[in-house]
């Protein structure tokens, strides 16, 4: 059996943790924008088949966007269906809802189709948490994600797409959390072709390099990087756009992007530990180590990434 598309997982969000069927979220989601043939697709919301066949459990890269009415739209028609006299879910049931705890079947989704779950993750905790904002527009907000998400297939897009909703509609920004617990590696080396961001946790190697060409235009890391090439595997206390690394002229240089919880640069040679300034590119060497925040530390390694090897 196929895995869970997107789509399918917000039609499953929807239908499993707010009572709401299939055909009513299509009724409230397809657009009336007339297709090829002069019929749209809010036209055919009674005709099961279809809706089921090119919506719900369309494969993933077959599903058009051009069935769905503006992501923010579709959002504010669900978020006020969900609150009505019918259903009556608080704001508060509605954040919950979008959370989707513990199934967490739009991550699935995601991450079956190699979608960006931890980004949409990183997103779903930061925007439920945003400061200075009502429990109704965090609802809301978190409702444009999940359709973004659904209607789009794409993480990097429904991020991009709810939080310039948030900017424009609140005001609102996702929050960075508080510093957690310090961790700290520091293993020698000497200098870099491609480079690679190695993360260390309680002194100990957490999973595989993430590889920077020389020839690229860098990379960013952070909790909402949206890039392709983007490092995202962060600890809650990264900015959501924390850092920026690249190459010039052979000498590789960080940036720190004005994050909320700091970069600190500790020599490989010493152990020597220097605050980066938001804006300032400081020279970076193998060896050395980045600490983001208190929780995330990256050794910057020399080497050649697997799939060049192979």
């Amino acid at each position: 059996m196929a895995e869970m598309t997107p789509c399918g997982a917000m039609f499953e969000v929807l239908k499993r943790r707010g009572g709401m069927p299939n055909r009513e979220v299509a009724e409230l989601l397809l657009s009336n924008r007339p297709l090829s043939d002069g019929r749209s697709p809010h036209s055919r919301i009674t005709d099961r088949t279809w809706v089921s066949r090119f919506v719900v459990h369309a494969p993933m890269g077959s599903l058009q966007e051009r069935y769905f009415c503006d992501w923010g739209l579709g959002a504010r028609r669900l978020y006020d269906r969900l609150r009505s006299t019918r259903r009556q879910l608080t704001s508060e049931q509605v954040v919950e809802l979008v959370l989707d705890e513990p199934e967490r079947v739009m991550e699935q989704a995601l991450e079956a189709h190699r979608q960006g779950a931890t980004l949409y993750r990183n997103a779903l905790e930061r925007l439920s948490q945003a400061p200075g904002s009502s429990a109704g527009e965090r609802a809301e907000v978190l409702l444009v994600l999940l359709v973004a998400a659904g209607c789009s297939g794409s993480a990097a897009r429904a991020v991009a797409y709810a939080s310039e909703y948030a900017s424009s509609a609140f005001g609102m920004r996702a929050a960075t959390p508080a510093p957690a617990v310090v961790d700290l590696g520091t293993p020698a080396a000497e200098e870099a072709r491609p480079l690679g961001l190695l993360r260390v946790r309680d002194g100990l190697v957490d999973g595989d390099p993430s590889w920077v060409d020389p020839t690229s235009d860098g990379v960013e890391v952070g909790a909402l990087a949206l890039g392709e090439d983007d490092v995202t595997e962060v600890g809650a206390d990264v900015s959501g756009r924390h850092l920026r690394l690249r190459c010039e002229d052979g000498r590789w240089l960080a940036c720190d992007l004005g994050s909320s919880n700091g970069t600190v640069l500790v020599g490989g040679a010493d152990g020597s530990e220097s605050p980066l300034e938001a804006g300032e590119e400081v020279e970076v060497h193998p060896g050395d180590a980045l600490r983001l925040g208190a929780s995330t530390t990256f050794v910057l390694l020399e080497g050649v990434p697997r799939e060049a090897s192979a």
